[in-house]
Parts: structure tokens; C-alpha cells; sequence
């Protein structure tokens, strides 16, 4: 069953640096979506990918070869299994690069007991406008985050195109 909230739990308890993106972080502004995993950034530090390390272990987190830094190091996106749901995990995305780029681009929500950092609203959008994933649950998302942006801004968005 996924539990983002243990997820994140674990993350924060070992003080690893990250921003919720994707479809939690659409949940978080307010948006409808369904979802099935959480996806994060992380600054991608030797000192940041030990603690990662740790909150991997801790929730059981597998992936085709045991995780150590040597393999994390080896791409910037893993699709990790854990016990309590599927965790992406990233260190680049389109139209932001990394974590350093996006860490000034967060707003903080409550989640379970925890806080987490997720990209903000425009941010967002940008990125789910990057992906241009033609699934039509995607594309809806997209265009509920632009209305709530619309709505939140008070004007009009750049864009009704999904």
C-alpha cells in the first residue's frame, strides 16, 4: 500500500536534502490527481547521498543492483520499490536541472507530523509543462494546476493549452 507519508518520515529523519515533485507535489497545491508514487529531487552531494542511503535502507528501498553511492551516481533518475510504495528518486528533471537550481523555487507544506518541501506553484507547472506527457491524467492535472495558479495570481494564466 502507498504510504508517501513514511516515505517522507524516513527522508527527514535522516536530514536528507530534497523537493517533493510530480503528483504529491500537485496534490499538495490543492489538485485532484491520482497518483502512485512519490518523486523527489535531491542535491546530489556525497554527504546528501549517504543520508539518502540511510533513508533507502530504512524503508526497504530496492532497486535492480543493491543501492550504494557508486550506483546512485550512475544516472539521475531511479524507479525504487520500497514498503510503503514506489519512490522515484532524481537528481535532474526538464526545465530545472537540479536541486540547487530549485531549492529557492519551494513552498513548505504540513504532511503527517513532518513538513516537506515541494516545488511552488509556477515551478510546478514548468515542469509538468517540460515532461509534455500526453496521458490525459497528466494533461488534466496540468491544466487544474493552471487554474488554481489563475486563480491564486488573480489573472489570467500565460497559457490554457495543456
Amino acid at each position: 500500500m502507498f504510504d508517501p507519508v513514511k516515505i517522507i518520515d524516513a527522508l527527514n529523519h535522516h536530514q536528507v536534502d530534497y523537493v517533493v515533485i510530480g503528483g504529491i507535489a500537485a496534490v499538495l497545491h490543492g489538485c485532484p490527481e491520482q497518483t502512485y508514487d512519490l518523486d523527489i529531487l535531491y542535491a546530489n552531494t556525497e554527504e546528501n547521498r549517504h543520508r539518502l542511503l540511510l533513508a533507502l535502507q530504512a524503508i526497504g528501498a530496492e532497486w535492480d543492483l543493491p543501492l550504494n553511492d557508486e550506483v546512485l551516481q550512475r544516472q539521475p533518475v531511479f524507479a525504487l520499490n520500497t514498503r510503503f510504495g514506489d519512490l522515484d528518486i532524481m537528481t535532474w528533471v526538464p526545465a530545472v536541472e537540479d536541486y540547487q537550481s530549485v531549492v529557492g523555487r519551494t513552498q513548505v507544506f504540513p504532511v503527517g507530523t513532518q513538513t516537506v518541501r515541494a516545488l511552488d506553484l509556477p515551478m510546478l507547472i514548468t515542469t509538468k509543462e517540460a515532461a509534455a506527457d500526453p496521458n490525459p491524467r497528466k494533461q488534466s492535472t496540468l491544466l487544474y494546476l493552471k487554474k488554481i495558479h489563475q486563480l491564486q495570481s488573480g489573472k489570467p494564466s500565460s497559457s490554457n493549452k495543456a
